[in-house]
């Protein structure tokens, strides 16, 4: 059954735009923060005379993830405790069924929290 999108009005339509426009702006904004952050490290480590190859972005993207997971779930982002099991499901379900409509992963589901 094929389920149509709304139709709508033009007070919708421009609270919609304004909510789209401030998720592209806080978009911008963290990516720009993990660059910054990369980029702070790698001068850190050349000022400190290192020779250790920073961490690329892929890491405080990672740490970025981590963090918000952390919060949605509830949990102390620095001893992880106090999170909400129903919640950390309901979060790795919803990725995984994005996963498998757009990307074709073919992975297995976590069942619903009970």
């Amino acid at each position: 059954m094929a389920v149509a999108c709304p139709v709508l009005t033009p007070e919708e339509r421009a609270a919609s735009e304004i909510l789209d426009a401030a998720q592209r702006a806080m978009m911008e904004t963290v990516h720009a923060a993990v660059a910054e952050a990369a980029a702070r490290v790698r001068q850190q480590n050349l000022d400190a005379g290192l020779d250790l190859a920073p961490p690329p972005e892929a890491y405080f993207e990672s740490v970025v993830h981590q963090r918000m997971y952390l919060t949605l779930c509830g949990a102390a982002v620095g001893t992880f405790a106090g999170g909400d099991a129903r919640t950390a499901i309901g979060l790795i379900r919803n990725q995984q069924l994005i996963a498998n409509r757009y990307w074709g992963a073919g992975i297995a589901v976590t069942p619903r929290a009970p």
